[in-house]
This record gives C-alpha cells, sequence and structure tokens, in this order.
C-alpha cells in the first residue's frame, strides 16, 4: 500500500472529526445580476443560495499594521470559515453569514466575503480565506 492510499484510505475520518468541531452554522451566497420587478419597478440583486449547513468561523492570524495615512495602527485579522470538504463549489466574491453559533452568540449574523479560495487535493475541512463585511 502506498503512502497516497494510506492518507486517502484515512481521509473519511479525518474529515469527520474535522466536522465534529464545526459547531456553527452558515449559508454561502451568491451575488447575481440586479432583477427588476416588473410591477413595481423596484430593482434588487439577485441572490442564489450555494450552502446551508454546518460551519466554524476561525482566526488565522492576526497583525498590527501602520498604514501611511495619518500613522494610524489598526489590526489585521486574517479569517477562515471551514465547511466539510466538497460541500459547496465555493467561489470568490460568494457572500457566507453565519446564521447560528454555539459558543458565540455574538457571530450570528455576520457576513463575510470569500477572497482567494481554492480547494485542496487532501482537505479534511474546505477553508475559506474570507474579509468581514462590515
Amino acid at each position: 500500500m502506498t503512502f497516497a492510499e494510506d492518507v486517502i484510505g484515512t481521509l473519511p475520518f479525518l474529515r469527520a472529526q474535522a466536522e465534529s468541531l464545526m459547531v456553527d452554522a452558515c449559508t454561502i451566497t451568491r451575488p447575481g445580476e440586479p432583477v427588476t420587478d416588473p410591477e413595481s419597478g423596484v430593482v434588487s440583486d439577485s441572490v442564489t443560495e450555494v450552502y446551508s449547513g454546518i460551519c466554524k468561523v476561525q482566526s488565522k492570524d492576526s497583525s498590527v499594521a501602520t498604514p501611511d495615512v495619518a500613522g494610524a495602527s489598526f489590526v489585521v485579522v486574517s479569517r477562515q470559515v471551514h465547511i466539510p470538504a466538497g460541500a459547496a463549489d465555493v467561489k470568490n466574491g460568494d457572500v457566507i453569514t453565519v446564521t447560528a453559533s454555539l459558543l458565540n452568540p455574538f457571530g450570528v449574523g455576520k457576513q463575510y466575503r470569500v477572497e482567494g479560495f481554492t480547494p485542496d487535493s487532501y482537505e479534511t475541512a474546505a477553508r475559506i480565506p474570507v474579509k468581514e463585511i462590515l
């Protein structure tokens, strides 16, 4: 048996372990083209739901940055939202909304925009890099 076969054989167990830590819930939507209501003339943005289910929000790392504008300092935090591996075809620009959180009720309602996601071959979870939408 090769190392790759060993990893592939263990992957379902490792994915189940990763999913056991996903105690939050979220929806992922993809913005679409504006749609005009023919009766009212109101224009609204269309969205397509890409995923709805378990997730985990995690800080990846943080650092203090000092921009050149007015010498102000601020903290830059890289965040990730984890969903089960292969659960959705997530694309850059998709919006993730936290709909429930077992351990952090202040996270409910937070929205994040996907930035720079590329799925991996042997991933135990889809680790999606995001920026918070303020």
